[in-house]
């Protein structure tokens, strides 16, 4: 009777093991994903307007959201949302499917934000990376986590090095969050200027020249064949962007690269309120 109980006990624990497990583990699905796809009309054009005009009400100029106020206040960035998810980017010219995913991967990873806030990371949203990997969204009729929209899609159709620096994972560590939406027509003009502004923070980017170390940040070694694939490798891209002298001290002499730790707390407007 006695092992009867402990055994009974045992399966009562791991049941609730189990549930929890699969609470937290589990793939989580946009409200979007699994309806019905209405038939989409062919356009040479996508209106991002709507979420240009979220990102300049609620994105300040460091980069930092306002997530308490736009979780009070979704509807534009849901109408947004909508259109991805009918919408039909292969349609599109090179240049407008490039902006169209870009924005695409920032505005989902707001949504998938708000949806699971308040949080201090999102790392803490799905444990194990599980934010990229395990919650889906609706975009041109599919299903797509935003590790796909990056990797499988972004990263595999695009040869363009420079959406390192325009993706936006929603930590300090990322590049800064744009408070405008990407259009095509400006598009080559935001890339460069995205690429400069992040090598010239010297939090992502820096040079020793005392003891010749580079410190870079570690998206450049997450991502260092998509350098090596448009240029002779991250130093020789980066020197396009750093200072006369810095460039050339590279060019000339050896140098140690080292990667800085990532910073993954939110870039939430209220966590850094709150840090001051």
């Amino acid at each position: 009777m006695k092992i009867a109980r402990w055994l009974i006990a045992g399966l009562a624990i791991l049941g609730l093991f189990s549930g929890w497990f699969l609470y937290r583990y589990r793939v989580e699905s946009d409200k979007r994903v699994g309806k019905a796809t209405p038939p989409s009309i062919t356009v040479d054009k996508f209106d991002h307007d709507r979420f240009d005009r979220v990102l300049q009400t609620y994105v300040n100029s460091r980069g930092q959201v306002n997530y308490t106020a736009l979780k009070n206040n979704p509807q534009e960035l849901e109408t947004y949302l909508d259109a991805l998810a009918v919408a039909s980017p292969e349609d599109l010219p090179s240049q407008d499917q490039l902006a169209f995913w870009i924005n695409a991967y920032n505005a989902l990873t707001i949504k998938g934000i708000i949806d699971h806030y308040p949080t201090t990371s999102v790392r803490k949203i799905k444990p194990l990376r599980g934010f990229f990997y395990r919650l889906k969204f609706k975009v041109g009729g599919k299903s797509y986590t935003l590790n796909e929209i990056e990797h499988d899609i972004i990263r595999s159709e695009f040869v363009e090095s420079r959406i390192h620096f325009v993706l936006v994972c929603a930590s300090g560590g990322c590049p800064v969050l744009e408070n405008r939406a990407f259009f095509p027509d400006t598009l080559e003009e935001r890339l460069e200027n995205a690429t400069f502004n992040f090598i010239s923070n010297p939090e992502k980017v820096r040079l020793d020249r005392e003891n010749r170390v580079l410190y870079l940040s570690k998206i450049f070694n997450w991502y260092e064949e998509d350098f090596e694939g448009t240029h002779d490798g991250i130093i020789d891209f980066i020197t396009n962007y750093l200072s006369e002298t810095d460039a050339e001290f590279l060019k000339q002499e050896e140098v140690t690269i080292q990667y800085l730790d990532y910073d993954w707390t939110l870039n939430d407007q209220a966590q850094t309120k709150s840090t001051n």
